[in-house]
Order: structure tokens, then sequence, then C-alpha cells
């Protein structure tokens, strides 16, 4: 449910800021009939024969993925940027790019699972044909398996790219945000108060979605010891962009202080006409009524951080959970995982739990016990020990568990007929065994030969066994 917000370009002042942005989380809220959802996909592509992620222009190429999307009627260009198409609309939602070249699907927002596996499914049966077409694939790994992020393709054209790069370089965090590829679900929240206490519990869930949907057991064509390589990486940046605060947790922890919080959090880019400009990193809050000096080319009143300004930082941190304007909560800690039935199974895994008022109470009262120490424990060993992980003297297996049959009471509630698309989710649950395993296992049976691995392993067009099934 990825859509571009418009903010005023009224210029900020200090006073009363932090309520000013209160008031911009909070936006007009959603009537509990009129909630919708949205799910966005990461995928990197690769030329199939030698496995080099594909660069932007070429006869292999995002371009010619984008062009030959554009001649069907569903797509036309939406984004572009230094006289290129970086990105496209269509029915069904957007695709964009990612710093490494990922190419991203967002749908628009919809009212039910069921349209949105209508369209991943439509976006997969365009893209099919068009890969095999074109000698390209998708490694549906959370994390670049077999090279290093200096092999990706730096997509300068997008201006906001060239704004982030050197904030990504000075926390040394470029390949973990260039590499990573994941599945994002996005909801509504229903009034400030329980839009805040769902970003609460969504916090504290995210490393059990991470255990569940590990599947980036890769680097530099080798096992890296890790589940989640991609969640490692994000967790070694200590990133203000990316790290939330412990006392988040506490219970008197208000939005407003979390407003508070996140005008602290440094500025790394403006927008002007269209342009992001680099900015030098300091807090949002001090950089609050002056002039900017790398903004001193343009008119007076454009110097100046506005209230758009303020609506990008709130969207521009990165946290595994994250708390965007108008109440919309966005849970972003799972890898992209090997099949579309595996990404909607996420999104009903969400929605069961946040949906549902029963369902949702029974899961806050689930974690309530939950101390600080073992949630910053359990975060922060998920990424290596996925599903054997611990928390209150429970296994992540059967934490997740416990979690997926009260989601499915919720669901049951909700969209009954979506039911099915937690059953795959809870099969591969029970087996203890997660997507990151059954690649190591692949590659252990094919003698550690990465490159035979990834082929066999690619989404639409696998040398072994079955690919992507075009049919909803």
């Amino acid at each position: 449910m990825s859509t571009k917000q418009n903010g005023s370009h009224e210029i900020l002042v200090k006073d009363h800021l932090v309520e000013e942005t209160v008031k911009l989380f909070a936006g007009n809220g959603v009537k509990p009939a009129e909630k919708k959802m949205g799910i966005e996909v990461e995928m990197p592509f690769v030329k199939k024969k030698n496995l080099e992620p594909i660069p932007f222009k070429g006869k292999k190429s995002i371009t010619a993925i984008f062009n030959a999307l554009c001649k069907k009627d569903a797509w036309q260009p939406a984004e572009i940027e230094n006289g290129v198409v970086t990105g496209l609309k269509g029915e069904s939602g957007n695709v964009t790019l990612e710093p490494g070249g990922q190419i991203e699907f967002a749908s628009a927002p919809r009212t039910s699972l069921k349209q949105l596996e209508t369209d991943i499914n439509a976006y997969c049966a365009d893209l099919s044909p068009i890969s095999k077409k074109l000698g390209v694939d998708v490694v549906p790994y959370g994390f670049h398996p077999h090279v290093a992020i200096e092999d990706c393709p730096y997509i300068s054209e997008r201006s906001r790219f060239a704004a982030l790069k050197p904030v990504f370089e000075a926390e040394r965090g470029f390949a973990a945000w260039g590499q990573s590829s994941s599945v994002q679900v996005t909801l509504d929240g229903k009034c400030m108060d329980d839009a805040f206490g769902a970003f609460k519990l969504g916090l504290l869930l995210q490393p059990v979605a991470a255990a569940m949907f590990a599947n980036s057991p890769f680097s530099m064509g080798e096992d890296s010891g890790y589940k989640s390589w991609r969640r490692q990486n994000l967790l070694a940046l200590d990133s203000p962009y990316y790290s939330v605060p412990d006392k988040l947790f506490d219970k008197d922890f208000t939005l407003h202080d979390w407003a508070a919080h996140v005008l602290q959090v440094p500025m790394s880019f403006v927008v002007r006409n269209d342009q992001y400009i680099a900015v030098a990193p300091k807090p949002f809050i001090d950089m609050v009524g002056k002039p900017l000096p790398e903004l001193a080319h343009l008119p007076v009143n454009e110097q100046y951080l506005s209230k758009a300004d303020l609506l990008d930082h709130t969207t521009g941190i990165k946290p595994e959970m994250l708390l965007k304007p108008n109440l919309l909560l966005e849970f972003r800690a799972a890898d992209l995982g090997p099949s579309p039935q595996h990404w909607m199974s996420l999104g009903a895994f969400w929605v069961g739990l946040f949906y549902d008022k029963d369902a949702f109470k029974e899961a806050q009262d689930y974690v309530a016990d939950w101390k600080n120490s073992e949630r910053t424990a359990f975060r922060n060993s998920v990424a290596k020990d996925g599903l054997h992980a611990t928390i209150h003297g429970k296994t992540a297996q059967e934490v997740a568990l416990d979690l997926i049959a009260i989601s499915k009471k919720g669901l049951a509630n909700v969209e009954p007929t979506a039911l099915p698309m937690l059953d795959h989710l809870e099969a591969q649950v029970k087996s203890g065994i997660t997507p990151a395993d059954e690649a190591l296992a692949a590659f252990a049976a094919n003698g550690n030969d990465m490159e035979k691995t990834l082929k066999q392993t690619f989404l639409f067009s696998p040398k072994k066994g079955k690919g992507f099934d075009l049919q909803p």
C-alpha cells in the first residue's frame, strides 16, 4: 500500500513541533469498515546464464523489463528522472526501484487479501514471459546470495539514492540496504491510541516474523552461518534510521514520545522540484527554522524545512516496524520468500492478528509478560538461530505456532476465504524448516555448488522443479 503522500510547503517552526508531528501521524484516521491493506515485494533480478545482477540499461536490464511491461496495457511510466523511466504505475499498483537494482512491486490499497493475491498473480504473470524472453530471472532470497555490493547496479538515475548513498556509506550500511530484498505488509490503524498500541505490538512480533520467513542464509556464495543474513546486516548497523529506543516498550511511552524521538533522528535529504538533495545529517529538529546551506541556490522560502519535509522525514526512517503518517502500519522484518504463496501467507498472518479486535487483544496479552531484556536477546538471536531462538521460556517456533493459531481465529472473522493462506505457513513452521533451511539443504545436496543451487531456485523458471504457478 505504497502511496506518495503530499505535505504542505508551509515553513516549520520549533514551537509545538512535537505536537505537529503527532498530528501528522494521526491524520484523519480510518473507520473500521474502510480499512485497507497492501503488500510490497522486492525482487533481485539476475542474468540466467551467469547469475550477474542485471544493470539499469542494456539488452538484459531493468530498463528492458520496464519497456516490456509498458508494452502491456496494464502498465505505463509513472516516475521519470534525468530523462529515464525509473517507475511504473498500473491498476494493481506501482513498480519502483531499490538502491541495489531490486525491482519493487507495491500493490494498490485493497480491502481484502484475495484482491492482493489477484494483483500479485497478475504482476508475476506479466513478468514471467518477459523474464524468459530476456534471459533473466529472480533469485528469491532476502539478500544477494552470491555477489558483493560492488557487483550490484547502484541506481544513480534516482536522485533519492544519490542523496542517501552518503548516509548509507557513513554507517557502513550500503550493502545492508543495497543487497536486501523483503516482503512488507501495510495495514491501517483505526485511531491514534489503537494504532500506537499496534505499532508497539508489531515491533515486539517482528522477530517472530523474521524467524518464520528467514530466507537469506548465503553470503558471497557460501553458508553465512545465519538463517537471515539480511537481518544480521541490518542489526549490525546500529543506525538511528533502523533502531528504536528501548523505552518505547514502557507502558507510559506514548505517541508524543515517539514523535519527539523521530525529530531527533538525523535528516538525510530534502525534496525540491522533484529532486532529492542531500543535507548534512543533523537531528531534524535542529535544522528547523534555519536556512539550509545545501539549498542556498533556491529562493529563500525554499531554503527552510517545511511540513512536506517533515512528512518525508517520518517515512524516511526504516525500523523493522514503521508507523507512517495517517496511522499506516508497515511490517518490514520478513525476508523475500521463495514464492507468491509464501508472500501472501505473511499478509494473512498480520491481517488475522491486527484486523480482528479479539485476536489483537489476545496477541497483546500473549506478549504482555515479555521483559525488555528477553525481547532484546530474542531480537538479536533470531538472525542466527531462526525458529530455535527463545523468549520467555519458549522457542520462536512455539511462539510462532501460538500466534498463527490466534491469527487463524482472527482471519476467520475478518476474511474466512483467506484462511488457506495460513495453512502453508502453519505447515512450514510445524516442520521447523524455514525457507533458509530448505535452501541450505539444496546447497548441501548440490555439493555446495552455489550456481546450481540458485538456478534451481529461480522464481520463474527454475531448472529443476516447478516454477511459479500462474493460475490464481
